[in-house]
């Protein structure tokens, strides 16, 4: 046991090769590979979470409690609450691995009076989901949960993301210790004018003259991130993740979709031949672990599939799955004339983009096309 000891220390295990290990050794592994890893003295990694009970917080957390540890350490979730006041805790009093609810106050002047910074010293990564969805809301489709964008929407869609985001970056950036801070952003940054077959852009596409408000939005919330980025001297690692549509009945397109399509009401949007760039709610939840565990990640990161498809190939794919036709089209002036901006940029635009920078860094895609990420959706409950 000794020389086992000693072997173990002097080449700890990586998680995936932690994920390998026989389960009656892996306690005893997992021990040997925290001792090499962790540099604060906790025996768990820790992530600060705001939006972990909307669609793709939710899975999340399903994924961490199924994989159980991030960079050898069992991982311990702190979701981050919207208060009038920051709540003052010290995660390393509380010797407890479930999830943990902190207050935190977004409008605070001081990196102090938004987060408690004995909770943020305890934390190895803040993980930002939060914002006011795209879509949701009253209007002639008010039933699936869309409607168009009025002025006020656009100023609370934009606000609830760059507020925060600034606001917990500057958290980021006053941390002495190294974290790991992953905000949301959207495809959206890449535009909407992808129509049939065109080129799909990567990460390394400039997005500055990007048309669209969704591309407004995108650039504005990545900006926010500027004062973690800037703080060279802790050297944080900030990733802008831009997802994709997430495939999932419990929240998204597909759960709005879901129900018109099993009446029979499916049918192609437009034209049909608009990009789609897409992302099973499990692929999703994985690669966010993934990026938590890849130091080489930083930057904007796609979140999507990497065989995006139209949405004639969409409609056809969810027709299949629930065996139900879909003969009944939405055409172009209906949308515009019902959504207007919100119409034309959601439903009759696109996006085709690629996640270079996963596939890079040896991210498997376990849903690369439509129809599996439509199978993961209706089997799995996340």
């Amino acid at each position: 046991m000794i020389l086992l000891s000693s072997v173990a220390r002097r080449s700890a295990l990586s998680p995936s090769q932690l994920r390998l290990v026989p389960p009656q050794f892996s306690d005893f592994f997992s021990t040997m590979t925290t001792s090499k890893t962790s540099s604060d003295g906790s025996k768990y990694f820790t992530v600060g979470l705001t939006g972990a009970s909307g669609l793709v917080g939710t899975a999340l957390r399903d994924e961490l409690t199924r994989q159980g540890r991030v960079n050898g350490k069992p991982v311990r979730v702190v979701r981050l609450i919207r208060s009038d006041q920051a709540e003052q805790k010290d995660l390393n009093a509380v010797d407890d691995g479930n999830d943990i609810t902190l207050k935190w106050n977004p409008k605070g002047s001081t990196a102090n009076e938004i987060l408690s910074p004995e909770a943020v010293a305890s934390m190895d990564a803040i993980v930002h989901l939060s914002g006011e969805n795209v879509a949701t809301g009253l209007g002639p489709l008010g039933f699936a949960g869309i409607r168009p964008w009025t002025d006020a929407k656009k100023k609370e869609i934009i606000d609830s993301r760059v507020i925060t985001t600034k606001a917990l970056a500057n958290v980021v950036a006053a941390s002495p210790k190294p974290k790991s801070f992953l905000v949301a952003s959207g495809i959206g940054a890449y535009g909407d004018n992808f129509i049939g077959d065109v080129n799909a852009v990567d990460e390394s596409v400039d997005i500055s003259q990007s048309k669209g408000f969704l591309a407004e939005v995108s650039r504005l919330w990545e900006e926010a991130t500027l004062p973690a980025t800037k703080a060279s001297k802790q050297k944080h690692r900030v990733v802008n993740m831009r997802f994709g549509v997430v495939m999932s009945t419990k929240g998204g397109a597909l759960a709005k979709l879901y129900p018109i399509f099993f009446l029979g009401g499916g049918g192609l949007v437009g034209s049909g031949r608009q990009c789609f760039s897409f992302i099973s709610a499990r692929d999703h939840a994985r690669a966010i672990v993934h990026t938590l565990e890849s130091k080489q990640l930083s930057g904007p990161v796609n979140f999507c599939a990497p065989q995006p498809c139209t949405n004639k190939e969409f409609t056809e794919a969810l027709g299949k799955a629930i065996n139900r036709p879909t003969l009944l089209p939405l055409p172009e002036f209906a949308v515009s004339l019902l959504f207007g901006e919100m119409g034309n940029e959601m439903l009759l635009g696109g996006t085709r983009a690629l996640p270079g920078k996963l596939l890079k860094s040896g991210f498997k895609f376990g849903h690369p096309t439509i129809a599996d990420a439509i199978a993961s959706a209706l089997k799995e409950n996340i």
